[in-house]
């Protein structure tokens, strides 16, 4: 995952953690994932767990961790954008978009979202994203129809 706004001497510390997470992420490296978030860290995505295993809301590194290896066993990138991260006393907004495969589906969503993160001594404290959890949903459980089903 390539990171647009690279660090620079304005980049703010947070601003720099968030990348190296990203970094991660992009890679799918979970240890390294997870050494970016402090112990108590909370992780929220929007939706229900019981139709997309990775989404709530968890704590700590292992809940993390869980939540990571469900979305990485069921989505696929495909493209990923990321635009100007925005920081202000610890908290990055970082906006973009991004298309991914759904498995075992095989439909495919491209979506906009923006991550917040909470960055307190150069850890991760708070995640959250907002994006169209309802389309991921569908996409996930391949509803064409508009409509989701338990």
């Amino acid at each position: 995952m390539t990171v647009e706004n690279g660090p620079t001497a304005m980049t703010s510390q947070a601003i720099v953690t968030v990348e190296a997470y990203l970094d991660a992420f992009g890679a799918r490296d979970m240890e390294h994932i997870l050494s970016h978030f402090s112990p108590e860290a909370t992780w929220t995505i929007p939706g229900d767990p019981a139709l997309t295993a990775w989404a709530g809301s968890r704590t700590g590194p292992e809940e993390i961790r869980k939540s990571l290896s469900a979305f990485f066993a069921a989505v696929e990138p495909l493209a990923f954008e990321l635009g100007t991260m925005v920081e202000a006393d610890g908290r990055v907004l970082a906006p973009g978009r991004y298309t991914s495969r759904f498995h075992p589906s095989g439909q495919v969503l491209d979506s906009e979202m923006i991550m917040r993160f909470a960055v307190t001594d150069d850890l991760i404290t708070d995640y959250r994203v907002f994006e169209d959890s309802l389309g991921i949903t569908r996409a996930h459980l391949g509803h064409k129809d508009g409509k989701t089903h338990r």
